[in-house]
């Protein structure tokens, strides 16, 4: 099946999960880390997450290079894919591409000085749905890393992670799904929440907008997202935010929780906290740029922001910044985390990574755990070795003001041995700067 996933090694698997490592944090024994190492888990392990023994970018090895080469490697008729970034490929401009027939019917890139121009008011999001009509298969990778997979380009980019892009911490989530069906449920919440910039797509002869997979279809046609800033008025008013359930293909359950930019709120406060009913600690982007900046006070439907009891704040660049919130019911807390430090996991060998830490400001990555205690970053003690009812969300949007008025979502789910992993490498004695 070429829509199955490959774990590290290139055999099949349920699915996995990456979490990328910035460049330039200390790496014990090796000096500093270049940027392409990462921290694995997938379905069938049986120890926490690890430092892989692989890295990307550099060979054709690993996870991604092995489930990625499946794919593209050489994929019959009867294979699709949808390939979504909010920043297209680096080398994806006119005159660059090997055939029209790769972008969306519907939406083909400006050029701004010879590079593609983003679409900027599509969903913040990232990922490629791939399926097989043939045999059934399909999968969903979602991820957080700009301007991949670019699939023309030259040299390192060929195993599907280029050198430019090793600078910040990223996750990845891949999902093996029960079904074409799965696939084309994902693509309906995909089109009409999140509204992904989509760069390639592969339309096999026998999908069609009337037949059985018609959102795969309609997704693949691509589209440019309105502008959802304050002047807009959408027609019948805001668009709810989608909540799906879906399996994988070995049974494993999973949750999308999608919002698009027309609701104009947080994802992770107003959306993915009071559905879940619990509280939260979030790694998400909190760097300010002229576009991006932090949540305002009215980031909660118009009241003013109302932080938790054991609200903190940290420094950067000479500003105080506040990492406790209450979600929109005011019923839960989020916590958003500041500084990862590894040093309870350890490598493939077992060695651990004691040292190896660093601050929110190089991470890009956007992860939650529930959270386990009400008293923040009480983590490592005996009563909390993860549980079934402890949530996991891997999601494509940050707590940040300019992304209210983007599509995103978070994928949750419950896995206690990683949900135990990410709930220990909060520190909480202190932040990075």
């Amino acid at each position: 099946m070429l829509c199955a996933l490959n774990d590290e090694t290139g055999a099949a698997v349920d699915w996995w999960f990456m979490y990328k490592l910035p460049k330039g944090v200390a790496a014990p024994g090796q000096g500093a880390t270049c940027g392409n190492e990462y921290l694995y888990y997938d379905a069938g392990q049986a120890q926490p997450l690890r430092l892989s023994p692989n890295t990307l970018g550099s060979g054709p090895q690993g996870a991604l290079f092995h489930t990625l080469q499946a794919l593209f490697g050489a994929p019959g008729e009867s294979v699709g894919w949808i390939c979504y970034n909010d920043e297209y490929p680096a080398d994806l401009r006119p005159g660059n591409w090997p055939s029209d027939s790769d972008w969306p019917p519907a939406v083909k890139p400006g050029s701004s000085g010879g590079k593609p121009e983003d679409h900027a008011h599509n969903g913040h999001c990232k990922g490629i749905l791939a399926f097989d009509l043939a045999d059934g298969s399909a999968f969903w990778l979602s991820h957080s890393t700009p301007k991949i997979p670019d699939l023309n380009a030259p040299g390192e980019r060929s195993f599907f992670y280029p050198e430019d892009e090793w600078e910040y911490a990223q996750t990845f989530l891949c999902i093996s799904l029960d079904g074409v069906g799965t696939a084309a449920a994902i693509a309906k919440v995909l089109a009409e929440q999140h509204e992904p910039q989509v760069f390639s797509c592969r339309i096999p002869a026998a999908l069609s907008a009337a037949g059985e997979y018609a959102p795969l279809w309609t997704l693949a046609q691509g589209v440019v997202a309105p502008d959802y800033g304050p002047h807009y008025a959408p027609a019948g008013g805001p668009r709810p935010p989608a909540d799906l359930s879906f399996s994988s293909k070995a049974g494993k359950p999973f949750r999308l929780l999608a919002k698009s930019g027309s609701w104009m709120k947080d994802l992770w406060l107003d959306w993915v906290e009071p559905t879940l009913g619990t509280d939260l600690r979030v790694e998400t982007w909190r760097r300010l740029t002229a576009s991006a900046t932090l949540p305002e006070d009215n980031a909660s439907g118009g009241a003013a922001t109302e932080f938790g009891p054991d609200d903190f704040e940290t420094d950067y660049k000479g500003t105080e910044y506040h990492h406790e919130f209450l979600d929109g019911d005011e019923q839960h807390v989020i916590d958003e985390v500041t500084t990862i430090d590894l040093s309870l996991l350890a490598d493939s060998a077992g060695k651990a990574l004691t040292g190896c830490a660093w601050s929110y400001t190089k991470d890009h990555a956007k992860w939650a755990v529930s959270e386990p205690v009400a008293e923040r970053g009480d983590h490592a003690v005996d009563d909390q070795q993860g549980t079934d009812g402890d949530w996991i969300c891997v999601a494509d949007m940050n707590r940040m003001t300019s992304q209210e008025i983007r599509g995103g979502g978070a994928i949750c789910f419950h896995e206690p041995a990683l949900w135990r992993s990410l709930n220990d490498i909060e520190r909480i004695d202190g932040a990075i700067t």
